[in-house]
């Protein structure tokens, strides 16, 4: 045991962080093999697939959850999402603040590593309102989802809405129906209610953060990192959302209202690294199914629960872009703000690295599997952005192809970055502590 602590002691916060998510997925597997977990005899890679995708907040899935696993295993499942959406050490350390005012310089630095802070915001604060966000915030959302679900029929109502709330905020995208949310197209508050729980998951807890502050402390206020992610969550609707509302045939022919929802919601679902559906994407056009993996890529916002380059490493290249076009590369700004050359260099870095690691997986799955190049490429695209969205092929992957997808959805949640980094041992410092006003990536 002395060895061990020894051992984990000498290791940097990106090594413990990977390890600690590795950790998730071995606990994960051994309850989800359990007889007592399974309906159905459940094979070791599927229920590793399982494992991966509940800690990642990803969704995708080889067999379905409500027909194999028992209430036991989904509530496995349900834990391992709740787990993999506050991080590694965030329950452990709240438990930790709730009895002392300070937390160890391991758990600080890892948990530095994990989020990445803005200046004014102090961990142990941070710490403690993740939690209580998460707690609130799923809580409300179970309430008119059991109203909708009983009222649909639903088989057990009540955890069905604390399991597709958990899932939603954790923005993991599993679901107890085998089709998703499509029996749930036409009913609105379903819609709002998963879509407000997704965004709110998505942007992270840095703008929670932000807006609770800025209601209960005088002169406080929102930070450059929230106004960004905002701006970005919202362009990434605006501009996306309505080609699958002019361009998909298979949305086409709906009434306006309905088109306007299904499309929103589509869009909001990947650029949320959420995964539910409410059509079915293997029936989405080539053009429509283009946009969702540029959303899935894109993905969500540091310091949250979902995936992707994030939208402030985009809105960094975006600057870069907009900066040389203007001729003034040698400052680059976003919204009037200059980027520091140290944000831009991470941005470019973690976008690299992300479309290495794409190109990969992608290429390697050309490879064992027979499919068309465009589900591989989507379903890479789903795997490493954390969404979960699928166009029907997952469950006929090969055992090879289940496992390439296993590493993509590890390497998305941990971070290809940080995972990189704690393979490599390219830090010289014990964390990574980034507290700047500038824009955090």
């Amino acid at each position: 045991m002395r060895e061990l602590l020894t051992f984990l002691e000498s290791l940097k916060p990106f090594q413990l962080l990977s390890l600690g998510f590795f950790s998730y997925v071995v606990i994960g597997l051994a309850l989800l093999a359990l007889p007592v977990s399974q309906r159905l005899p459940i094979s070791l890679v599927d229920n590793l697939f399982t494992s991966v995708s509940a800690m990642s907040t990803t969704g995708l899935t080889t067999v379905s959850v409500a027909d194999s696993y028992t209430f036991f295993g989904q509530f496995v499942i349900l834990v391992l999402m709740q787990l993999g959406g506050l991080g590694y050490m965030t329950v452990t350390s709240f438990i930790i603040l709730s009895r002392a005012d300070r937390i160890s310089g391991v758990r600080r630095g890892v948990l530095s590593t994990q989020f990445a802070l803005p200046q004014g915001f102090w961990m142990s604060q941070f710490v403690r309102h993740v939690f209580i966000f998460t707690l609130v915030i799923e809580s409300l959302g179970v309430f008119p989802l059991y109203s909708q679900f009983k009222h649909s029929g639903v088989p057990t109502p009540l955890w069905s809405a604390v399991f597709h709330s958990v899932s939603s905020f954790a923005t993991a995208g599993f679901s107890l129906n085998n089709n998703s949310l499509e029996g749930f197209r036409d009913n609105v508050v379903v819609n709002v209610v998963i879509g407000t729980l997704c965004y709110l998951g998505a942007i992270g807890y840095i703008v929670m953060q932000d807006a609770f502050l800025a209601c209960t402390r005088r002169g406080h206020r929102i930070t450059f990192t929230s106004r960004t992610i905002l701006h970005m969550t919202a362009l990434v609707l605006l501009v996306c959302s309505p080609v699958l509302m002019f361009c998909e045939p298979e949305i086409a022919h709906l009434p306006w209202p309905k088109r306007i929802c299904v499309s929103m919601f589509q869009i909001m679902t990947a650029s949320s690294t959420t995964g539910f559906n409410t059509v079915p994407i293997c029936a989405l056009s080539a053009a429509s199914l283009t946009v969702i993996i540029v959303s899935m890529v894109i993905g969500a916002s540091p310091s949250g629960t979902g995936g992707g380059i994030k939208t402030t490493s985009f809105s960094a290249l975006l600057g870069l872009l907009f900066s040389t076009l203007r001729g003034h590369a040698e400052e680059v700004t976003f919204c009037k703000r200059a980027i520091p050359l140290h944000r831009l260099m991470s941005a470019m870095a973690s976008v690299t690295l992300y479309i290495i690691v794409l190109w990969s997986g992608v290429f390697l799955l050309s490879l064992t599997e027979r499919h068309d190049y465009l589900k591989l490429l989507f379903e890479a695209s789903s795997a490493l952005g954390t969404v979960g969205l699928s166009m029907g092929i997952t469950d006929a992957l090969s055992c090879a192809g289940k496992l390439i997808i296993t590493a993509l959805m590890f390497i998305g949640r941990v971070g290809p970055i940080t995972l990189g980094m704690a393979v490599f041992h390219s830090a010289g410092s014990r964390g990574i502590v980034r507290k700047s006003e500038d824009l955090v990536t």
